[in-house]
This record gives structure tokens, C-alpha cells and sequence, in this order.
């Protein structure tokens, strides 16, 4: 068998996925689109119960898919057509036939059809011909405008009356979504939007089967999409993890008896070392880190996330710190804002919020705390000494914004427990004792790096604990800190001072190569990235090369469509390598084996040849 063809082949098959991926940024589109919904209905039908909750917001989807619009294939763009422009209910022939119902605060216009699948409840009760469930839509959207801009303060969307679409969203398995109407010109920020949300809310998939009312549904979504619209008013350049947080934690501003937004913190709060505070969206943990609104309105005034979004305003992405995508990073305008305003700063007020984790000593919706999750410990120990050679082992890296707990069991043979901390420049600690329910933190040793915990041979080992908090108070990967409580501490190095970019960003060169963030490409390399490089010296070092050099690389690229081709091709054994890493060892494997071969015989027919 000739051993050359049989690699060529194998190599080929495993090309040939890659060499199509150009189109997997179409595929992530389709996919995205009714695909997840009809697999939702398929199992509701079997289950007998709706088994996936909607999507809480689809606005992150929506302007991604109108930014990368002219990057797809024209066969794509035909079939996802109608979502890059305003609804056409059906029955109706254009976006402006549809009946329509002006709010009498005068804010809104609901836009309605009276034929299915896009019509809502017909029913009108007091016969002023206008159903009562689009005047109830737009009673809680004039209420949503009294609170939001009327009483808190935040700029109304620049448009006199906004607009507000009902349909059918359960093929979309979506609550709503707010769409802007394109990119803004010249040196203006702000953009006009428009609103969909579904027509009823009364499928078990929005109310959870039965959970919440339909009304509630209609409440919270309201709250949470008109602050998006707000958002799209301030700047079209937002991140949209905070534009996620924010609107999220508007809806219990605003409707505080709801709380559906209490199911979304389980994403986050067992999970916050690994989930950056400004991490990338994904698995509702963007809904779930509301909380840190919270936190920082208790710790200042309600005024401190409304000032944020104000100062966003004034901000133009050419002068200011940028994502990979192009938006305007947020910590940086938080930071400014909390010590302009408030004199502390970003970094403080998350390690405030970690604290806060744990002692859950909130002092606003006190009637609610039990719905927020306990802390979740990374690690426990109760042999003692800790030292390195402890399990799990007494050492954390982690990724910006992020914060874990270490739990340490009271023994009667360890009368006191000292706690040595050693830690990078980012990293930030703090001790608290829990005894007899009551919790108390423990005040650092002279010098900060260590703490004495008096009396913990006498606690109780079941129902008292020590527990240690550390946290990545920065917005740079890979802060360590290491522990033990014999003083045995590890050495720990700072990280490489790549700015993380705000949302997981810093692909510069490939996502220009594949033409969005949000190609399955572009988010495969920077897993990679994140899991493989950004967690060893020379890969650090490596990553920081690469952000200083492909900036102004990655524009040429995305200004020339032959050369996206090009890069793509040059990516490949990356790519390859990170898809299908058993198979790309096993092809080194068989090319090393082959090249052993042939250079025998080679030799061998040299030594031949001499005799």
C-alpha cells in the first residue's frame, strides 16, 4: 500500500472541513434561526412540559447578524432577509400597514395585525375597537417610561414616538429583542431602534409552565428591551455584557415583585472564577451578572449605572479603548465614573461585590436575599498543614474580574489558623470567620499577607467555617496567588499586561481572516488561546506579541477580501490542531514515522550504492 497516498488522504479529509469553514459564519447564522426552537417544541412534545425557558433577549444576535450582513453569502442573506429589516405582520404587505394603537403618554405606537399566526388577543371588552391586550402593552410600556427615564433619569431613544411590534415569537423561542436601524454616520453615536416582543407571552416556554403570569412576562420584557433602546440612544458602540446586566437588573428596578431574573443568577454566581464580570456572552451568564448592579448601587447611589451610560454618550470609539469588534469597552467607563463621582474605583468595588458574595450583608430587596445563590467553594480542606502538596492544590489563576472561595475546616488540633497569601499585583484577599451563623471578617496581619484566625480549634466542624477569598480585581488574565497555612507559599509571576479587551476580544488577525467575532472559527482559536497559551510564561508572552504587532495587520486583511482567503489558508494547521487535536497527533505521528522511513531507506541505499 502506498503509504504517501494513504497520508494525503487522510490530510485531505481532514482539510476539506476547514477549506468550507468560510460559510460557517452563514452556518452560525441558519443555525441560529428556528433551528434551537423547532428542537425546543420537538421535546416539549414528547416531554408533555416546556423543557427550555425562551431566550431572555436576542438584541446581542440582531445587530451582530446586521454587522456581519455583508460578509455572508447571497443565498444566506436571501433567507435571513427579514430579519435585518422592520416585521411585516402577517396579513399586512409592508412594515407600516399594520393597525396601530398610539399610548396615551404619547411615548409609543404599537404596531398589531388581526390575523394569525402574528395576532394577539382579540378581545375588546369595552369596545373601543383596539383589543385591550395591545392597550395593556401599552399602559406597561408608558409605566416602563415613567420609571425608567421620567423618575430615574435616564435620556428617552431619540425618536418622539417608538415603536413596538407584536408577533409571534415562538418559533423564535425569544421573549423580544430590540433591532437598531443601522449603523450611525459621520460623528454621531446615536441610533433609532424598534422593539419586537412576543404577542402574548401565554406559551409555557414564557411563563415557565406556569411559573409567572403572562402580564409579568410582558412587564419584565418591556423593562428590560425599552433600556436597550435608551442604550442604542446613548451609543451604538456598547459592549453588550453590561448592556446585558443593565437591562436585566432594570426589570427588578421597575417591576421589584416579578423576580424572574433571580432564575439567571445560578449562571453566574456558582461559576464566578471562571466567568469574567466582562466576559464574552453565553449560557444566560451575561443575565445572571445583573447582581454587580446591585452591588454597586448599594455601595454608591442608584445614579452611579445611569452615570455610566451618560459618560458612554460622550464617547466615540476612535478615542477611546475598543473591543475587538469595535465597541466601546466598558470597565474603562465604569472605573472613571466610580472615581470621578464616588472616589473609589472599579477595582474596589468588585472585590465589594465578591465580599458581598459571601457575607450577603444586601441591604436593598432584603425580602429577596434567599433567592440569591450561596457562594460556592473551589476548594476545602480539613487535613492541616495546607501546602502545596494539598487537594486540591492551594493555588488559583485567574481570569479578569473573576473570584473564588476556599473553605477550611475547623479541627480541634489546629487551636488557631494562620493563612499565608501570596499573590500577584491583581490579585486581592480577604479572610471570614462563620461561627454560630454569625459572619465576621477576619482583619489581615501586618503587612496584608497573612491572617490569624483565633479560636478555630474550638468551632464547630460542621456547621462553622473559615473561608478564604481571592479575586482577579483586574481586567488582565491570569493573576495568581497561592496559599497555605504554614507559610510555605509558592512563588507567583504577574501576568503578561495584554489588556483582556473587554468581552473576550483579541483575535485580531483571525477575526478579520474569517470576517466576525462570532465565527466558530474565530471562538475555537480563542479558547485556545484562553486555555492553552494565557495560562503558561511563553504563551503569554507569545499572546503579547501578537496584540502589539496585529492591530494595524488585521486592518489590511479586513480591507481585502483576497487576502481573508489567503489567512485562512495559513490558519489552517491551527485550526485543524484545534478542532481535532487526536487526529493532527496522529497525522505528526504518521508523517514522523514516514519521514523515519524514508530516510532509512535513503541511508540504506547510500550504504547500497557505496558497496
Amino acid at each position: 500500500m502506498d503509504i504517501s497516498l494513504l497520508l494525503r488522504t487522510v490530510l485531505l479529509s481532514l482539510l476539506l472541513p476547514a477549506l468550507a469553514s468560510a460559510a460557517a459564519l452563514d452556518d452560525y447564522y441558519l443555525s441560529q434561526f428556528n433551528k434551537q426552537s423547532k428542537l425546543n417544541k420537538t421535546l416539549s412534545a414528547v416531554v408533555g412540559v416546556e423543557t427550555v425557558q425562551a431566550e431572555r433577549c436576542r438584541t446581542p444576535l440582531y445587530r451582530s447578524l446586521k454587522r456581519d450582513w455583508s460578509s455572508l453569502e447571497p443565498a444566506t442573506r436571501q433567507v435571513l432577509g427579514k430579519y435585518v429589516a422592520r416585521p411585516v405582520l402577517s396579513g399586512q404587505l409592508s412594515d407600516t400597514s399594520a393597525p396601530t394603537y398610539n399610548s396615551a403618554g404619547g411615548h409609543f405606537t404599537i404596531h398589531y395585525t388581526r390575523t394569525l399566526p402574528d395576532a394577539p388577543d382579540l378581545t375588546d371588552a369595552d369596545s373601543d375597537g383596539v383589543p385591550d391586550w395591545v392597550e395593556r402593552v401599552a399602559a406597561v410600556f408608558d409605566q416602563v417610561y415613567a420609571t425608567e427615564v421620567t423618575s430615574m433619569g435616564y435620556r428617552p431613544p431619540p425618536v418622539t414616538r417608538y415603536d413596538i411590534y407584536l408577533l409571534d415569537l415562538t418559533g423564535d423561542s425569544a421573549y423580544g429583542f430590540t433591532t437598531d436601524d443601522g449603523a450611525p454616520s459621520g460623528s454621531n453615536l446615536s441610533v433609532v431602534s424598534y422593539i419586537e416582543i412576543d404577542k402574548a407571552f401565554t406559551d409555557p416556554m414564557f411563563t415557565v409552565n406556569g411559573r409567572y403570569t403572562s402580564d409579568q412576562m410582558l412587564q419584565v420584557t418591556a423593562a428590560h428591551e425599552f433600556h436597550h433602546a435608551i442604550q442604542f440612544g446613548y451609543n451604538y458602540y456598547f459592549e453588550f455584557w453590561y448592556a446585558e446586566v443593565t437591562s436585566t437588573w432594570m426589570e427588578d428596578e421597575v417591576y421589584d415583585s416579578v423576580n424572574q431574573l433571580y432564575s439567571y443568577l445560578p449562571k453566574y454566581v456558582p461559576v464566578a472564577g471562571s466567568v469574567s464580570l466582562n466576559g464574552p456572552l453565553g449560557n444566560n451568564s451575561e443575565y445572571g451578572r445583573w447582581i454587580f448592579n446591585r452591588s454597586l448601587v448599594e455601595g454608591h447611589s442608584g445614579a452611579v449605572v445611569r452615570s455610566a451610560w451618560e459618560k458612554l454618550g460622550t464617547l466615540s470609539p476612535g478615542s477611546s479603548p475598543t473591543t475587538s469588534t469595535g465597541d466601546i469597552q466598558m470597565t474603562p467607563v465604569l472605573d472613571t465614573v466610580i472615581a470621578n463621582s464616588y472616589g473609589s474605583t472599579l477595582s474596589a468595588d468588585f472585590f465589594g461585590f465578591a465580599r458581598r458574595i459571601y457575607a450577603r450583608d444586601w441591604t436593598s430587596h432584603t425580602g429577596e436575599v434567599s433567592q440569591i445563590p450561596a457562594h460556592a467553594n473551589t476548594g476545602s480542606y480539613s487535613s492541616y498543614p495546607v501546602t502545596a502538596a494539598s487537594l486540591p492544590a492551594p493555588s488559583v489563576t485567574l481570569p479578569r474580574y473573576t473570584f473564588v472561595f476556599h473553605k477550611f475546616v475547623p479541627t480541634a488540633s489546629v487551636p488557631t489558623l494562620n493563612i499565608w497569601v501570596t499573590k500577584t499585583s491583581g490579585m486581592q484577599s480577604a479572610v471570614f470567620k462563620k461561627s454560630g451563623g454569625a459572619v465576621s471578617e477576619v482583619a489581615a496581619n501586618v503587612g496584608g499577607t497573612s491572617y490569624t484566625v483565633s479560636g478555630f480549634g474550638g468551632m464547630s466542624s460542621v456547621n462553622d467555617e473559615v473561608v478564604l477569598l481571592i479575586a482577579n480585581t483586574t481586567n488582565v488574565d491570569n493573576h495568581q496567588a497561592n496559599f497555605s497555612t504554614d507559610g510555605s507559599g509558592g512563588v507567583v509571576q504577574d501576568p503578561v499586561t495584554a489588556a483582556a479587551g473587554g468581552g473576550g476580544g483579541g483575535c485580531f488577525i483571525a477575526t478579520a481572516a474569517y470576517g466576525s467575532y462570532l465565527h466558530p472559527k474565530v471562538a475555537q482559536l480563542r479558547s485556545f488561546r484562553d486555555r492553552y497559551l494565557m495560562t503558561n510564561a511563553p504563551g503569554r508572552l507569545f499572546v503579547s506579541l501578537y496584540y502589539r504587532v496585529s492591530p494595524p495587520i488585521a486592518r489590511v486583511i479586513a480591507g481585502h477580501e483576497w487576502m481573508k482567503g489567503g489567512v485562512r489558508l495559513v490558519l489552517l494547521p491551527l485550526v485543524l490542531a484545534v478542532q481535532h487535536p487526536a487526529e493532527a497527533l496522529l497525522l505528526i505521528l504518521m508523517l514522523a514515522v514516514v519521514a523515519g522511513w524514508r530516510l532509512a531507506r535513503r541511508q540504506r541505499f547510500v550504504v547500497e550504492e557505496s558497496l
